[in-house]
């Protein structure tokens, strides 16, 4: 999606000793958003985005050149009659400027005329200036509203407009009925326990204690679990270097603005303009304590707590130009994700399905634009590999456009079948962003054609590892009668030499 008219600005404030901080200006194409203003709004109102107005962008944008002409006409006319007034001070026709009054009667008229035109001008300009700004902001608060378009195969629709693309795995097996025409809710056996039941069998989770020390949904990961999730971010990071990722260990907080360039914002509401608010933020926003040497502190910005490991990898990369031969720029990061979950109250919150804060693995993908759709579904086949190699059943789903977020062109989301719970559940996603990150956070790439202008790079994400997911598919798949269950092969390097999560040693 072409969302840029310039290249983005810094605004860069003083930090004392500390470094410099920097808040991103993004940069939208207003008149594509104008020429296209219907199209983009089907598009947002397929995503339930209802607070989209780009027909306000286009009227913003004319108003915004004819600003600049003025401005343009303005400056023009106060340049020659300065400059016309200069040669006539320097030619003794013409007094300067005072600051002590008005000139004296005695000037010329032609030349009295000659400054008040400046005057006239400079005042114009100056009116001229201060509405462009006004403007711009306006016009920047507007186009951020808009998300970015879907892909043209992209169902139309909720949740339940998903699209199966395939379904990896045996069911037969593991339940003993025929996938085929079987309604998977109906394929849950009373004899298979579900994943909370399992874990605190096991010793391996203390919910408990996570809720006295920093509430509900927060966990301890105890004994053999903690081995588990070592071992999940272990398998993950050790593929994708093999794959030809870059590894990170990320930040887990980065600036508000950064946040929001990613796609991060609640989706605001119909009448968002006139005060009735969108959905609530899933973002934890730090209150800022700290204050640099000049008594400033951070509300102009203030760090968040990121979602996922995606936020700090892309970002990474802001205000750089980047070779061609540099891409596709494959990196891979370890991070600790916070979802604030607003409104998930009572929906798969028992357990570990659902938490507020968990460790993750995640891929990003910088690409050329025309390789962004071949990256991928490069991604997705990491993904099935990496599922598939624990032994899991899953499926993978295109998902329909209210499923898509702000930053998505297309997405890809994997399920996998958790017997104990009786249902799908969702344990990754993929997405191609386009260029909707890349132009907020001014990331491009140096044309190969010389003389053409560079280009914003194309954005990808995809999950490789969310750890309390694949426990809970893990834990409920490879349970036994007893109540242990079989740890997969693929993560046996890492557990320590077991094989087995038994109840015996729950806590060990």
């Amino acid at each position: 999606m072409r969302l840029a008219w310039r290249v983005p600005r810094l605004l860069v404030r003083s930090c004392g000793s500390q470094q410099r901080r920097t808040l991103l200006q993004p940069s939208f194409d207003y008149k594509y958003i104008r020429d296209n203003a219907d199209r983009l709004l089907d598009s947002a109102a397929q995503r339930n985005v209802r607070g989209a107005r780009p027909h306000r962008v286009g009227e913003l944008y004319d108003e915004f050149r004819a600003l600049v002409s003025a401005a343009n006409e303005h400056r023009s006319t106060l340049n020659a009659a300065s400059k016309e007034l200069g040669a006539l001070a320097r030619a003794g026709k013409a007094c300067k400027p005072s600051a002590q009054g008005p000139q004296p009667q005695s000037e010329d008229p032609a030349v009295a005329a000659l400054r008040e035109q400046a005057m006239d001008a400079k005042l114009a300009l100056q009116e001229s200036k201060a509405r462009l700004a006004e403007v711009e902001a306006q016009l920047q608060r507007e186009a951020a509203r808009i998300p970015n378009t879907s892909h043209p195969d992209t169902p139309v629709g909720d949740e339940s407009c998903a699209r199966v693309v395939r379904i990896c795995g045996d069911l037969h097996n593991i339940h003993k009925v025929p996938l085929d025409g079987v309604d998977t809710r109906a394929l849950s056996d009373a004899d298979f326990r579900d994943h909370y039941d399992l874990a605190l069998r096991l010793g391996i989770v203390d919910m408990e204690a996570g809720a006295k020390v920093a509430g509900s949904r927060f966990h301890y990961w105890r004994g053999a679990g903690a081995l588990l999730e070592l071992a999940l971010v272990q398998f993950a990071m050790t593929r994708a270097a093999a794959a030809g990722f870059t590894l990170h260990i990320t930040p887990d907080a980065a600036r508000s603005s950064v946040v929001d360039a990613c796609g991060f914002q609640p989706r605001p509401g119909a009448d968002e303009a006139a005060g009735t608010a969108g959905e609530a933020s899933q973002i934890y926003r730090i209150t800022p304590v700290a204050h640099d040497a000049h008594g400033a502190a951070d509300e102009d910005d203030p760090l968040c707590l990121v979602a996922t490991a995606e936020i700090p990898l892309v970002a990474m990369k802001q205000q750089q130009l980047l070779g061609s031969a540099t891409l596709p720029m494959s990196l891979a990061g370890m991070g600790h994700c916070f979802r604030a979950e607003a409104g998930a109250r009572g929906r798969d919150t028992r357990g570990i399905y659902r938490l507020h804060q968990f460790t993750k693995v995640e891929l990003v993908v910088l690409a050329l634009p025309e390789h962004s759709d071949a990256e991928l579904a490069r991604l997705v086949s990491f993904q099935e590999s990496l599922y598939a190699d624990l032994g899991l059943t899953f499926r993978v789903l295109q998902m329909p456009t209210q499923e898509l977020g702000a930053s998505a062109y297309q997405k890809f989301d994997v399920e996998a079948w958790m017997p104990g719970r009786g249902a799908w559940g969702e344990i990754a996603s993929a997405s191609n962003c386009t260029d909707y990150q890349a132009r907020r956070l001014g990331i491009r790439v140096r044309s190969s054609t010389a003389g053409a202008a560079p280009a914003f790079v194309h954005t990808l994400n995809a999950t490789a590892v969310a750890v309390p997911r694949l426990v809970v598919a893990l834990l409920e798949s490879f349970q036994r009668p007893d109540g242990s269950v079989v740890i997969p092969a693929a993560l046996r390097p890492w557990m320590m030499g077991r094989d087995v999560l038994d109840p015996a040693d729950a806590g060990a």
